[in-house]
């Protein structure tokens, strides 16, 4: 090690001798030539002038001089000096400043988790990224936007509408060719809206040729971006920034942090999480009956976050027949081996012969209830009722034995309240009749709802909750 860093300190001391040699024979006669050439102005001067040692220097190099030699090149602004080196390296706008600032400090402050899934999520989808992005000889660090856009997840969908890694609207995504229908969105497909944000890429710099304006207009809009530079009178990024809205002012400033966090998140102490997917070599089974991913994961042995990420596109966790998934090339084999007894494995869950992450309880109905109201207590729907229970009509008989399967959550069962509640602790002497008239608008049918309680009986010091409405 001490080897290495005495060959990196005599390479520096070279280099630097062989500038400053250079500037003292030459400078003068440049500045006789020309006048103006001296007056070359910088942003970051001190970073300008370190930057200049490492022209010719090797990365690996490069990289020793920065944790070994920092200090005595005297780099005022680490941060900024770090982010001129990745801004040589592309044709995009990666200038520091102190709007930048504020998001860096955020990706590797208080969001540093963000940065770590990031990482861990970065090989499965940057490879596909470069790829295309090289195809249409775009910028390489637009991969980047993928994670400012869905944090890399292909299934992530905003309030108003936009779905995908590159969320795109629905109306954009017709237009650029992905097809949405009730079971599939190919705005959730890497691969296909990656392709579509390539072709958007390509038209918004053939409008705006400017690397900042087509993230703004990305974000914002392209006529919402041509409208502001009309009536600002400038096509210049920063100083159309103060008139932007917010979150247009604010996106091309978070994507140059998160181009820095990616490349020195390390620097930082930033761990990488590691995902759990499983992405070997895959194949592919067509369905040749609707299954929903609980079964599959539990038939297949396969979690959930790995068959999404091999079948993005999926709207919905139902895959309806004629489905052709991805899976691992093993798993896959496995069930094309056992088929017969994988779909008698899918009926029987169908049927509830078989419960994956429900259970099964007994409901009696008391005064006053209705399908409607038990649906929403166990959270289900009013037609499973009907149809666990065999039900013709809505019509309920007070004793009324209901089967409900209820979600179990984790390895509790759910709950069976509404949103709407109170606590109640009862006290000694208590009756569900004094209950229900110490709170206006009670009756005891709906606290023995409430709680599924069968008898009368109360124990005091238990909880009972009790509806506010």
């Amino acid at each position: 090690m001490e080897a290495s860093i005495k060959l990196t300190k005599f390479y520096l001391n070279f280099v630097v001798m062989r500038k400053l040699l250079f500037l003292i024979i030459f400078t003068p006669c440049f500045a006789i030539a020309n006048e103006d050439s001296l007056g070359i102005s910088s942003p970051i001067n001190t970073v300008i002038t370190t930057d200049s040692i490492f022209d010719d220097a090797p990365a690996e190099i490069i990289k020793d001089i920065e944790k070994e030699e920092i200090s005595s090149l005297k780099i005022e602004n680490i941060v900024a000096w770090r982010l001129q080196q990745l801004d040589k390296k592309t044709p995009m706008d990666l200038r520091y400043n102190d709007k930048v600032q504020v998001f860096i400090d955020s990706y590797l402050g208080r969001n540093k988790a963000l940065i770590a899934r990031m990482k861990g999520l970065a090989p499965y989808y940057f490879p596909l990224f470069e790829q295309q992005l090289d195809k249409y000889d775009l910028p390489l660090e637009f991969k980047y936007l993928a994670i400012v856009e869905s944090a890399l997840n292909p299934k992530a969908r905003s309030r108003s509408g936009a779905s995908g890694l590159w969320q795109f609207m629905y109306p954009t995504g017709k237009q650029y060719g992905l097809e949405v229908t009730s079971y599939m969105d190919e705005r959730q497909d890497p691969l296909k809206a990656t392709i579509a944000a390539c072709d958007y890429f390509v038209k918004l710099y053939d409008t705006f040729g400017d690397w900042n304006l087509v993230l703004a207009a990305y974000n914002g809009g392209p006529g919402y971006i041509q409208k502001k530079i009309a009536s600002v009178g400038t096509s210049d990024f920063w100083k159309l920034h103060p008139h932007l809205r917010k979150e247009t002012r604010n996106y091309v400033p978070t994507f140059i942090a998160v181009n820095y966090a990616m490349n020195y998140a390390d620097e930082y102490g930033v761990l990488t999480k590691e995902p759990k997917i499983n992405v070997s070599e895959t194949d592919t089974i067509t369905l040749k009956r609707q299954v929903k991913l609980k079964v599959l994961s539990q038939l297949l042995c396969i979690n959930s976050e790995t068959i999404n990420y091999l079948n993005p596109s999926y709207k919905k966790e139902v895959y309806p027949k004629g489905s052709v998934l991805v899976f691992p090339a093993n798993s896959a084999n496995d069930f094309k081996i056992n088929e017969a007894s994988n779909y008698a494995f899918i009926e029987a869950v169908d049927n509830k012969e078989i419960l994956i992450d429900e259970e099964r309880v007994i409901y009696r109905v008391h005064n006053g209830d209705y399908l409607g109201r038990i649906a929403k207590v166990h959270n289900v729907h009013v037609f499973e009722i009907k149809e666990w229970n065999n039900l013709k009509s809505s019509n309920l008989d007070i004793g009324d034995k209901l089967v409900i399967y209820v979600k179990k959550e984790g390895n509790k069962s759910p709950k069976k309240v509404t949103s709407n509640k109170n606590e109640y602790t009862v006290q000694k002497g208590d009756t569900l009749w004094d209950i229900a008239r110490k709170h206006n608008g009670l009756s005891v049918w709906k606290i023995k709802a409430l709680n599924n309680m069968e008898n009368d009986n109360l124990k005091p010091g238990t909880t009972i909750l009790l509806p506010t409405s």
